[in-house]
C-alpha cells in the first residue's frame, strides 16, 4: 500500500507502517465513477441531461436520440445566437422568418413552433400566432440541449419532431467565477457581455450575466441592437433546502428584412443586397421571464421541486412584407403592409416529487407531478393589411407604411392548461432498464374576436405517453427502443383553427431504435438510430367539395441519423452528424385554382431530406488551436404542390484561436467562408437569404 511509503517519508519507524498498514487491509473496497467526457463533442453520452428526462439519467440512459453541446463548445465555435447551436445538432435545421421570431426549427420531417417546441430551463414557451422571440443569446448559456422524436409526454402539445432546452447558467457555491467577451467585425458587428457568479456566503449565491450587440447590417434597414440579461440568486438555509429566483430576457431590435424577391423563379444577383422594406419598418422583440424554484430534499432518497414562473412578451412589426415583379419585369410591388402587435403573458407553476428507491430488489426512480399555466394573447393588427407601392428595383424612394387600415385590437386569446405527469425508470438487471412515462392534459382554449363579438372555446384532453427499453451489454455500448405518442396544435396554440371548434389537436406517434457507444482508445463515441413518425389529422380539403375542410390527412417521415465524435490523436478533435430521411405527405389535399388538389406523396414545405455537420479542430501548437466547419443543408418545398424548391447549400466556417494565457485568448472567426449565397427560408416568389461572409474577433477574459 502507498500509505507504508508515506509513513516511512514521515519519518515513521517499521512498526509504525505495519500499524498503519494493518488496519487499511481491511477497508472494504470503494468505487469511483467519473463521468466520460469526448473534447469538442455535441453528444455527452455519459453526462446527465435536463431535456430528455426529469430523472436525471445520461443519454446511454435514455431510450431517445438526444444531443448537448455545452458553453465552452459554443464558445469555440463562435456561435452567439441560441439556435445556432441547436441546427449543429444531428437532423437539425431552421426556417427562420422575422415573422416567426427569427427562431423557428426543423425536426424529424416536422416545421415550426408548432411541432419543435422550444424551452428554457425546462419550461415551455406557449406559440403564440407562430411565433417565438426568446432567447436569442449564448452568452447567458450553460448548454443547448436537443430530444429528437415526440416530446409531448415530457413538455406538451406542440413538441411531435423535437424540444430543444436552453440551459442557463445559475448560482454556483463552491467558487467565484467572472468572465467578460468583446468582440468587433464585420458590419459594423460590435459585441459584448460580463458574467459573474458564486457565493456570497454559506447561504447565497449569485449569477449575473448581461451581454449587447449592435451592427449595421449587410443591407439598409438589417441594422440590429440586442441587449439580454440573466440574473440569479439563490438561498441555501439549510443544506436540503435551495430556494432559486431569477429574471431573464432581453430587448430585441432586429433587422427590417422580409427577403430578396425572385426574378422568373432565380435569385438576380444584382438584387440579392437590397431591402425593398419602408423606411419607418419596425421589428421590435421585448422578453422577461421572472422565476422561482424551490428545491427540498426530505431524503436523499426523496425530493420535492416546485417553480413558478411569468412570462411576458411585447411584439410589435411594422412593415411592407411582400415583393415581386409586375408583368413588365421592370418594377418591383410592395404589398401587405401589416402592423401587428403581440401582447403576451404566461403564468405557470410545475410540482414534482421524484422518489428513487427499490421495487422488489430492483433499483426504481420515480417523478410524477402537475404542470400548470396560463397564457394570454392580446393581438393587435390592421386586417386585412391594405396598401401597396410599386417601385425601381434599383433605384427608389422607401417611402413610410401607409396603410388604409387602422391597427386596431383584433382578439383576445386565453390558454389554460393543467397537466398530470409521471415517468419512471426500472433497472430491471445491471444491464436491462425500462423507462416510461405518461402525461394527460386538460386544454382549454378561449377565442374572443374583438371586431366581431364572436366568441369560441374549445376544450381538449390529450394524453401522450412513452415506453422504451435500454440494454446495455457493457458500460461502453447502449441498445435502445421506443415507442412515444405526441399531439401538435393545428394553426399555433393560442388560435382556433379556420374549421372552429369542431377540430381536434393533430396526433402522432414514433417508433426508434439505436445504439450509442463510447470508444476510450480515441476518446470517442457515437450514435446510430433510426426512426419513423406518423401524424395524423391533418387539415385537407374534400376532393368532392374544396370549400369543405377535413380532419383527415395523415403525413409521415422515415430516417437514419448517425453522429460521432472523437479526439482520435492528441489536439485534433471531430464532431459530425449526418441525416437523411423520407418524409411525405401521405394524405393530404389542398385548394388549387378552386378545386381540391391532392398533394400525396409530395414532401411537407420546408422540410429537407440531407442535412450533415462537421467540426473539427487541431492544436498545432501548446497556444494555437484552427477550428474549421462545415454545414449542409439538402434542398427544400416551397409549397405542397413541389412545384419549386430552395436550393441545397453548404456554408464553410472557421476560427483560429490564440490562448494568450488560461485568463486571456482571442478568436478570429469566419462565418460562410466561401461567402456562399443561400436561402434559409423562403416562397415561391422571395427567398430569405442567410449572411454574407462575415469576420469577428473576439477576446474572452476570465478574472
Amino acid at each position: 500500500m502507498r500509505i507504508i511509503g508515506i509513513a516511512a517519508l514521515l519519518g515513521g519507524s517499521a512498526a509504525l507502517a505495519q500499524e498503519v498498514t494493518a488496519p487499511a487491509a481491511t477497508l472494504a473496497p470503494v468505487e469511483v465513477h467519473g463521468v466520460y467526457t469526448t473534447p469538442g463533442s455535441s453528444l455527452g453520452l455519459d453526462i446527465p441531461q435536463q431535456v430528455g428526462s426529469r430523472l436525471g439519467l445520461s443519454p446511454m440512459e435514455t431510450p431517445a436520440s438526444i444531443s448537448v453541446m455545452n458553453s465552452e463548445e459554443m464558445a469555440d465555435r463562435g456561435l452567439t445566437r441560441a439556435q445556432d447551436a441547436a441546427i449543429r445538432m444531428p437532423g437539425i435545421t431552421e426556417a427562420p422568418s422575422p415573422g416567426n421570431g427569427g427562431t423557428s426549427l426543423v425536426a424529424r420531417g416536422f416545421v415550426g413552433h408548432s411541432s419543435v417546441a422550444q424551452l428554457v430551463d425546462g419550461t415551455r414557451q406557449v406559440v403564440a400566432a407562430g411565433t417565438v422571440t426568446y432567447p436569442f443569446s449564448t452568452w447567458p448559456l450553460e448548454s443547448v440541449e436537443v430530444l429528437r422524436g415526440p416530446a409531448s409526454v415530457l413538455y406538451g402539445d406542440g413538441a411531435i419532431g423535437a424540444a430543444v432546452n436552453y440551459v442557463t447558467k445559475k448560482p454556483i457555491w463552491d467558487e467565484t467565477q467572472r468572465e467578460a467577451f468583446l468582440g468587433v467585425g464585420s458590419y459594423g458587428v460590435v459585441q459584448g457581455g460580463v458574467g459573474l457568479r458564486g457565493p456570497v456566503n454559506d447561504v447565497v449565491a449569485y449569477s449575473i450575466y448581461v451581454d449587447g450587440e449592435r451592427s449595421d447590417g449587410y443591407r439598409a434597414l438589417e441594422d440590429v441592437q440586442r441587449r439580454n440579461y440573466a440574473l440569479a440568486l439563490s438561498v441555501k438555509p439549510t443544506s436540503r433546502l435551495t430556494a432559486t429566483f431569477s429574471l431573464d430576457g432581453g430587448v430585441n431590435d432586429d433587422a427590417r428584412y422580409f427577403g430578396t424577391p425572385l426574378r422568373d423563379g432565380k435569385l438576380d444577383d444584382s438584387l440579392k443586397r437590397i431591402n425593398y422594406n419602408v423606411s419607418d419598418a419596425a421589428v421590435r422583440y421585448d422578453d422577461r421571464l421572472w422565476r422561482a424554484k424551490v428545491e427540498y430534499e426530505i431524503s436523499p432518497d426523496v425530493q420535492l421541486r416546485n417553480e413558478t414562473y411569468y412570462l411576458t412578451s411585447k411584439r410589435h412589426w411594422r412593415n411592407a412584407e411582400s415583393y415581386g415583379f409586375d408583368t413588365t419585369g421592370n418594377s418591383i410591388i410592395r404589398e401587405d403592409y401589416l402592423e401587428i402587435r403581440h401582447d403576451q403573458e404566461q403564468t405557470g407553476n410545475r410540482f414534482d416529487m421524484t422518489l428513487d428507491g427499490q421495487i422488489g430488489g430492483m433499483r426504481n426512480r420515480l417523478v410524477a407531478g402537475v404542470d400548470w399555466y396560463r397564457t394570454t394573447l392580446l393581438h393587435s393588427n390592421n386586417s386585412p393589411y391594405g396598401g401597396s407601392s410599386t417601385v425601381d428595383p434599383y433605384d427608389f424612394d422607401r417611402g413610410e407604411f401607409d396603410s388604409p387600415d387602422p391597427t386596431t385590437r383584433g382578439r383576445r386569446a386565453k390558454l389554460q392548461t393543467t397537466a398530470l405527469f409521471i415517468e419512471n425508470a426500472l433497472d430491471v438487471t445491471p444491464e436491462w432498464k425500462l423507462v416510461g412515462g405518461l402525461r394527460h392534459e386538460h386544454m382549454r382554449l378561449d377565442d374572443n374576436n374583438l371586431r366581431t363579438g364572436v366568441r369560441q372555446s374549445k376544450s381538449y384532453d390529450p394524453t401522450t405517453g412513452r415506453i422504451g427499453v435500454v440494454w446495455a451489454p457493457k458500460e461502453t455500448l447502449s441498445f435502445y427502443g421506443q415507442y412515444s405518442t405526441g399531439t401538435d396544435p393545428l394553426s399555433g396554440a393560442l388560435s382556433l383553427p379556420g374549421g372552429g371548434t369542431d377540430l381536434d389537436l393533430t396526433r402522432g406517434h414514433q417508433v426508434e431504435a439505436g445504439v450509442k457507444g463510447l470508444v476510450p482508445s480515441i476518446r470517442g463515441e457515437w450514435t446510430a438510430s433510426v426512426y419513423r413518425i406518423e401524424k395524423r389529422n391533418l387539415l385537407s380539403r374534400d376532393p368532392d367539395d374544396p370549400t369543405i375542410t377535413q380532419q383527415v390527412g395523415r403525413q409521415s417521415s422515415t430516417g437514419i441519423e448517425l453522429a460521432f465524435a472523437a479526439e482520435p490523436i492528441s489536439g485534433w478533435t471531430i464532431d459530425a452528424n449526418i441525416a437523411l430521411l423520407r418524409a411525405r405527405y401521405d394524405d393530404f389535399s389542398e385548394v388549387d385554382s378552386g378545386a381540391s388538389i391532392s398533394r400525396s406523396g409530395n414532401v411537407p414545405t420546408g422540410v429537407p431530406e440531407r442535412m450533415a455537420n462537421l467540426w473539427t479542430t487541431w492544436r498545432f501548437a501548446p497556444q494555437w488551436k484552427i477550428g474549421t466547419g462545415v454545414r449542409y443543408v439538402g434542398e427544400r418545398p416551397t409549397n405542397a404542390a413541389n412545384s419549386r424548391w430552395l436550393p441545397s447549400y453548404t456554408v464553410v466556417d472557421a476560427a483560429l484561436t490564440y490562448e494568450h494565457s488560461p485568463k486571456l485568448s482571442f478568436m478570429l472567426a469566419i462565418k460562410n467562408l466561401t461567402d456562399r449565397d443561400y436561402a434559409v427560408s423562403g416562397s415561391d416568389s422571395t427567398w430569405l437569404l442567410g449572411a454574407p461572409r462575415t469576420v469577428l474577433l473576439t477576446t474572452r477574459a476570465t478574472f
